[in-house]
């Protein structure tokens, strides 16, 4: 036993010194010898600024030129590092287990079966250590200080103080994301789940689903461009200036069908309070694709001998699907749900594309903006005060992760009886 520990050291130690010494000095070789890219691409550049006659400046063109030959040769150098990283660690370790052990094959097996996950799980955990558990400890540590690094509770006594600038921004900000937090999942599980189990039934229904599927690909900026022509308020006549004429601003389709005229030029995402809704809606359509392939691959995944035993049990389709087909998807409806409220959390550029930053559609992640740019509590502690409105937005999650902790821990219970 004592041998076994002491090989799976000695191959851990090996494997280790390998990711820190022969890794990070192949990435530094390689970013040297591939310098000449930025320059490579830098003349390109300056050839088609010649060749297109582009009017900005030499210069930009240059480091904009530069910058995209860094950024390349950065992806392919990183991509090549990793596959470089799991091809010599996984060598190494079947190597030295069978160098050390070649007479046991029981013993080599448990000296690869033991390091082999770190190998897969260790850049994971790395990542996760230095992008997420120390920022975030970090923000939090800073949340709870003045400017000078006193220990403070000030910047959540500001956040709920009534009498201070951010209360009201704050306490709508908080209003509005838990009200993104449930309805936005809700719907696009609800309509996700209609559509899968319709299309299904209906001989075009591939053609219905592609299309419900296709705004998935659309990025949230682009959506909300589409989506403010369609609630567009109108209203706005063609004016002459100095470099031709400015289009008139048509109305939207969405208020034409609601019979609004031009002279009520006010878009729907603007309206006091119900203008979150048009907002939220935006991110349903985007979404709603997403939750119906999840869904649509669940169902058919449900076994026939149950359908089957419920349609000779004289079962309706409504039964069919509420007693026999959704409990057995139950945990992808969860997995769903969870995905949809995470990313619910980060919503920020839908708000900021279409410049809905009134008070009442505020969310946290457009309040650290706003506040950004408008709020001042004296001093340099403004910084502390983005600290406390982010850990309030981590605070959002950690019920969503209690859930799922729980449920994870019962399914284990459940399998391992």
């Amino acid at each position: 036993m004592r041998s076994l520990k002491l090989a799976i050291a000695s191959n851990s130690l090996a494997i280790f010194l390998t990711i820190v010494f022969l890794l990070p000095i192949t990435a530094i070789v390689a970013f040297v010898v591939s310098g000449p890219l930025d320059d490579a691409m830098a003349n390109f550049g300056l050839w088609m600024h010649s060749a297109f006659k582009w009017s900005f400046p030499e210069m930009d063109t240059i480091e904009r030129f530069s910058k995209i030959g860094f950024a390349i040769r950065s992806v392919i150098i990183a991509v090549g590092i990793s596959f470089m990283y799991f091809g010599i660690t996984n060598w190494l370790n079947m190597s030295l287990a069978r160098h050390r052990e070649r007479d046991a094959a029981g013993r080599q097996s448990r000296i690869i079966e033991a390091i082999q996950p770190w190998i897969f799980v260790g850049p994971t955990l790395v990542l996760l250590l230095l992008f997420l558990l120390v920022p975030a400890l970090s923000t939090l540590g800073l949340s709870f200080q003045e400017s000078d690094g006193t220990p403070s509770l000030r910047n959540y006594a500001f956040l709920w103080d009534r009498d201070a600038l951010g209360y009201l921004q704050f306490r709508l900000a908080m209003r509005n994301s838990l009200l993104w937090l449930i309805l936005v999942p809700t719907v696009c599980i609800i309509f996700g789940l209609l559509i899968a189990v319709l299309a299904d039934s209906v001989r075009w229904g591939v053609i219905a689903k592609t299309f419900i599927f296709i705004p998935l690909a659309i990025s949230f900026v682009g959506a909300a461009v589409i989506w403010r022509n369609i609630f567009a308020g109108g209203g706005i006549e063609p004016l002459q200036t100095i470099n031709g004429v400015t289009p008139s601003y048509q109305i939207g389709l969405m208020k034409s069908l609601l019979g609004h005229t031009a002279e009520y030029n006010e878009p729907l995402y603007s309206l006091k309070f119900w203008g979150n809704f048009f907002l939220m809606w935006i991110l349903v359509w985007v979404q709603t694709g997403f939750a119906m392939v999840i869904f649509s691959a669940a169902l058919r995944g449900v076994p026939e001998d149950t359908i089957e035993a419920a349609t000779i049990d004289g079962a309706n389709p409504f039964q069919m699907f509420f007693r026999i087909k959704l409990p057995q998807i139950y945990s992808t409806v969860l997995v769903v749900w969870t995905t949809l409220v995470i990313l619910v959390l980060k919503v920020f550029d839908i708000p900021y594309a279409l410049s809905a930053n009134d008070d009442d559609k505020l969310l946290l992640a457009t309040m650290m903006e706003n506040a950004r740019n408008n709020w001042s509590i004296g001093g340099d502690n403004v910084d502390n005060l983005f600290a406390a409105i982010a850990v309030m937005l981590m605070l959002t999650v950690v019920p969503n992760m209690i859930f799922n902790g729980s449920r994870i821990r019962r399914e284990q219970k459940e399998l391992g009886h």
